[in-house]
C-alpha cells in the first residue's frame, strides 16, 4: 500500500478529509509508532484541533490499515506473481 492509498483509506475509515488524512500520515511518518503512541496522539490532536479520544480512535484505525497492508504483503510478497 502506498502513501496515497493509505491516506485515502484512512479518510474513508475515519471520515477525515484527504488533507487531514495527509496530516495524520505526516505525524505517523515522523514518529516511531511503537515507542511514541502518546506523543502521536497528542500531535494528531493538535494538528487536527480535536480531542485526545478522537485522536486515539484515528490512530487505532491507522494501525488497522497498516496491519492490513502488511498482511497483504506477507500473503502476496511478489504482487501476485
Amino acid at each position: 500500500m502506498n502513501k496515497t492509498d493509505f491516506i485515502a483509506e484512512l479518510a474513508k475509515k475515519t471520515g477525515l478529509s484527504t488533507e487531514d488524512g495527509a496530516k495524520v500520515n505526516d505525524v505517523l511518518e515522523n514518529n516511531n509508532l511503537l515507542a511514541n503512541a502518546g506523543k502521536i496522539v497528542s500531535e494528531i490532536a493538535a494538528k487536527l484541533g480535536i480531542g485526545e479520544e478522537q485522536a486515539k480512535d484515528i490512530l487505532e484505525k491507522a494501525k488497522e490499515i497498516m496491519k492490513g497492508g502488511i498482511m497483504d504483503k506477507i500473503k502476496m510478497p511478489f504482487g501476485g506473481q
